[in-house]
C-alpha cells in the first residue's frame, strides 16, 4: 500500500518530488489534500521553501494553512522549511530575530513542530523515513482527511487583528488583550502603557505605537 499521498497542486510546485521518491524505492500517489502537502501515515506535512515561508508570514496565509492543519483530525501536523534560513535574510531583508520570531509563534503557540531541512535531498530521505516509520507501525492513511468544522466567535476576530500588529505573537496579543481589553483602548494606549505589558519591550512597545497612531496615506 502507498503510505505517501502528495497533494496535486503541491506535485506542481514541488517539480522533480515523484521521480526522486522512486528512485528511493519510495511510491507515491497524487491526489487533493484539504490541508498540508504530505499525508505519510498519520503524519500531515506543509512544506515552504525559505521565501515561500516568508511570504506566506507577510500575507497571513500561513497562518490559515496552519489553522487548517490543526483542525485535521487523527493526523500530526508538522511544518518543514526547505532550504537554508540565510537566504531569506539575503533574498528578503527579513532579520534572524523576525524569522525566528515566526518560527517561535509556530512552535510555541501554535504547538505544531517546525523542521529546517537543507535542500531537496534531505527533505526526500525525510518522507522515506516517515514512509517507512508508518509502514512499521500499521498506521493507515487517515485519507480523505476530516476537519473540524471551524468554529470562529469575536474573540478569536479580535485576537486575529491584534496579532496582525508588528512582532505580536499569539501569547503577546493574549497578553495585551487581557491588559486592554478592546481594540480601541490597545489603540488609545500610551508609549508607556504599552510597555508595562508582560512581553512587550521598548522596541515592540514603540512599533505599535506607531501603527496605531501613524495616518494612512495612500
Amino acid at each position: 500500500m502507498k503510505m505517501i499521498v502528495i497533494d496535486s497542486r503541491e506535485v506542481k510546485q514541488a517539480k522533480g518530488i515523484l521521480e526522486s521518491l522512486k528512485r528511493l524505492g519510495v511510491e507515491a500517489e497524487v491526489s487533493f489534500l484539504e490541508a498540508g502537502d504530505y499525508l505519510i501515515g498519520d503524519i500531515l506535512i506543509e512544506r515552504k521553501t525559505p521565501t515561500g515561508f516568508v511570504s506566506d508570514v507577510r500575507s497571513m496565509r500561513l497562518w490559515s494553512e496552519l489553522d487548517k492543519l490543526k483542525r485535521c483530525i487523527d493526523v500530526k501536523p508538522i511544518l518543514v522549511i526547505e532550504g537554508s534560513l540565510s537566504l531569506i535574510e539575503k533574498i528578503t531583508k527579513w532579520s534572524p530575530s523576525q524569522v525566528l520570531g515566526a518560527l517561535n509563534s509556530i512552535i510555541i503557540d501554535w504547538k505544531i513542530p517546525a523542521i529546517i531541512l537543507p535542500s531537496r535531498r534531505w527533505f526526500v530521505i525525510y518522507l522515506r523515513q516517515l514512509d517507512r516509520r508508518a509502514e512499521r507501525i500499521g498506521k493507515g492513511r487517515p485519507h480523505p482527511l476530516r476537519m473540524k468544522e471551524k468554529v470562529e466567535n469575536i474573540s478569536d476576530r479580535i485576537r486575529f487583528v491584534v496579532e496582525g500588529l508588528p512582532n505580536v505573537s499569539g501569547a503577546r496579543a493574549i497578553n495585551l488583550l487581557r491588559r486592554f481589553k478592546t481594540i480601541k483602548a490597545l489603540a488609545n494606549a500610551s508609549l508607556q502603557e504599552l510597555q508595562s505589558v508582560e512581553g512587550i519591550g521598548e522596541k515592540i512597545a514603540r512599533d505599535i505605537y506607531i501603527v496605531l497612531n501613524t495616518e494612512f496615506q495612500e
